[in-house]
């Protein structure tokens, strides 16, 4: 990736619903994703979430999921993410999963800013208090990519 590549944290919310409707701003991101538009950032819990949360019976069953388009899906993001390791574990939210995605953001920031995207309050309730880090919506990391 270029240098001046985006560099995103998206959270499993977003990537969720990007499997469950082709419209919208979710699934926009994942296919800009998959364009190279930007450089998805993620860890082996992210991951691990982004699984579980798919094979849960109720959204499974719901939105017919099959075992073969969650594991494609998450093989997308492996082979054209970016893995990052993120030893530093820090408590700043209320949810240990939010945290993981500051952690991840935190991990790899030099200078240039790293975007979490997500529609979680209690992350925008960290907007500007973390150095480095942009935590946007969906549609607000979609006008960054255009």
């Amino acid at each position: 990736m270029p240098k001046n590549t985006l560099q995103g944290v998206i959270d499993t919310n977003v990537l969720i619903r990007a499997n469950i409707t082709e419209n919208g701003s979710d699934y926009s991101i994942y296919k800009a994703f998959l364009q190279g538009k930007f450089e998805l950032l993620y860890s082996d819990k992210t991951l691990q979430e982004l699984n579980d949360v798919l094979n849960y019976p109720r959204i499974f069953n719901k939105y017919h999921f099959s075992k073969e388009k969650i594991k494609e899906f998450l093989a997308s993001i492996i082979s054209f993410g970016k893995f990052v390791y993120a030893p530093k574990k820090i408590k700043i939210c209320r949810d240990s999963d939010d945290d993981e995605l500051v952690s991840i953001a935190l991990a790899i920031y030099t200078r240039k800013p790293i975007y979490i995207v997500s529609g979680d309050e209690d992350l925008h309730a960290l907007k500007d208090k973390v150095k480095g880090i942009k935590i946007v919506t969906a549609n607000e990391f979609l006008h960054l990519l255009n």
